[in-house]
């Protein structure tokens, strides 16, 4: 349940920054804290919120937040398991 709550906190906060046009560094931040510091958090945000512009597409808020939750995520470090830099110096393991 706690997941639930912390995506809708997530999808809250991205909007709130979204409604004021804040600019900076600082929203990502922001919206990161209101996720608990979890980039999976953030991807479930966004991806609620983009199933609710696909299924009303005149919502401008929700528009709004989409674009900062992806501007967000395009911040924000990936950790990929599978990185072919760590693997490279394997000899014997293809990428």
């Amino acid at each position: 349940m706690t997941a639930t709550t912390t995506v809708d906190d997530v999808i809250a906060r991205a909007t709130e920054l979204a409604g004021e046009g804040q600019a900076g560094p600082g929203r990502a931040e922001s919206v990161l804290v209101a996720a608990g510091g979890d980039r999976r958090q953030v991807e479930v945000a966004r991806d609620r919120v983009a199933a609710q512009v696909r299924a009303k597409v005149d919502d401008f808020e929700a528009t709004a937040t989409l674009q900062l939750l992806n501007r967000v995520l395009a911040e924000l470090p990936i950790h990929d398991p599978l990185d072919w830099r760590i693997r490279w110096t394997q000899r014997f393991r293809r990428p």
